[in-house]
């Protein structure tokens, strides 16, 4: 009987778990998910959009111009000032192939700056001009 004990002792001393399809199986995942995210640049410029009851969606590749409270103003999220703002929009519409372009503006952003955005846009040809905004949350 005690050699039997002994044996079985052995027996499971000799027992290993073996991780190796578990740490393939780990790495398997990782791989996944790196490959999958995507990352999305977000956009230097923090605005406040107005908001809207009637809304679209735009999903298409566009050009898009941000503009803060403060004047600043980038395009395709690259900072640009209003002097340059012509040979940079005529170099993206080129790029994107887009006749579309959206103003994000913040709430506070003074008038006159996106009727300037909107005359350089019509003076390039571009047929659509969007203002966006945020959804209503109160509909």
């Amino acid at each position: 009987m005690v050699q039997q004990r002994t044996s079985i002792l052995e027996d499971l001393e000799d027992e290993n778990l073996n991780l190796t399809p578990l740490i393939d199986c780990v790495f398997l995942l990782l791989i996944f998910f790196m490959v999958t995210t995507v990352f999305k640049q977000p956009y230097s410029l923090r605005v406040e959009l107005p908001q809207a009851r009637q809304a679209t969606i735009v999903e298409e590749k566009k050009l898009v111009a941000s503009i803060d409270k403060s004047g600043a103003m980038e395009l395709n999220r690259q900072l640009v000032s209003m002097a340059k703002l012509p040979a940079l929009l005529a170099r993206e519409k080129e790029t994107t192939r887009s006749l579309t372009l959206i103003i994000r503006t913040d709430k506070k952003t003074r008038h006159g700056l996106v009727l300037e955005v909107m005359e350089i846009a019509k003076r390039l040809d571009v047929d659509k001009v969007v203002l966006a905004t945020e959804e209503d949350e109160g509909i």
